[in-house]
This record gives C-alpha cells, structure tokens and sequence, in this order.
C-alpha cells in the first residue's frame, strides 16, 4: 500500500507540474505583430491596385483631400468625422448619421456628429490620433491601420484580436 501511495504521489507531482506552467503560448510581440501587420495591408493594398504612402509607424494612407494647409499639433482641440471599416470589409462605426443608417449600424442612443478630442491626450486608440495629424483643416484620407495601433491582441467589442483597420476621416475643424 505505501508503495502505491508513494508512487501516486510521485505520478502526481510530476503530473501536475505540467499543469502549474504558466506558459500559455508565445507572448504578444508588437514588433513582430507590425511586420505581419504591414504584410497583409501590403498585399490588401496590391490586390486592390491601392497607391498609399506609408508612415514611419507603418500606417498606410492615401490623402484624398489636401485640405487648408493648417495641420493640428498634440495638444490642440480638433473634430473629425470619420468612418471605420474592416480592411476588405463592413462599416463598424461612423459619426455620420445618414451612413450608419444606410449600412444598418444606426444606433438611437448615440449622437452622430463629428467626434471632438483633444490630440495626444484621448484614449482613442494611436493609430486613429497619428492620421489625425497627417490631415490638414478640411482635409481628408484613408488610412490603414496596423492592429498594433489599434486594439493590438486583445480586440474590441465589434473589432477581432491583431485586426487590422481602416479609417475614413475627414478633418472638419482644428481649434486654436
């Protein structure tokens, strides 16, 4: 019977140790995560015969509209309306009443108008606050952005993990 128990307990510790790793897969590289990131808008971009300039963050855009000529700087008040989309894909989000109406998405508890915010200090996700100051006043474009600039790993209620995104915003005002 002791032979038995110990060599339970022997079974067991060594069973269990497997368990108690706390390795659960590789770790969220951001570095790495850019590179597939670039990778698959690349080749969205190529498919879809799609000229865009590529910023040092590895955000890709095409300015649509040139705008005024006067840029916003972190720290100042600026309103944008914008549109996302899942690159290749449906409308997630608007500030636009008429287009979330059109696309189904319209919800009656929200306001639809341009989202105001302060530059460098919101907790709108980086990606979304760079092209903002890639835009001049009255300017607009279409920029595709890495997920590590957006809701990275983790996702977002509508938004998948390490899913790559695409903002339509135009630049409505920059307050002085």
């Amino acid at each position: 019977m002791k032979k038995l128990v110990l060599g339970l307990s022997v079974f067991l510790a060594f069973g269990l140790s497997g368990c108690l790793n706390s390795d659960d897969g590789p770790s969220y590289d951001p570095v790495a995560q850019l590179e597939v990131d670039g990778e698959k808008i690349d080749l969205y971009l190529e498919a879809n015969d799609i000229q865009a300039e590529t910023h040092d963050t590895g955000i890709r855009y095409v300015i649509t509209a040139e705008g005024n000529g006067t840029f916003p700087e972190e720290g100042q008040v600026v309103s944008v309306d914008y549109e996302l989309y899942r690159i290749g894909g449906s409308l997630l989000d608007t500030s636009k009443e008429d287009l979330a109406k059109e696309e189904g998405i319209y919800n009656s508890d929200r306001d639809y108008a341009p989202l105001r915010f302060t530059l460098g200090t919101s907790q709108l996700i980086p990606g979304f606050q760079i092209a903002t100051l890639l835009l001049s006043e009255e300017g607009s474009g279409d920029f595709y952005i890495p997920s590590v600039l957006a809701y990275r790993n983790i996702g977002s209620t509508s938004v998948m993990p390490n899913e790559n995104l695409l903002f339509k915003i135009s630049l409505v005002e920059v307050e002085q």
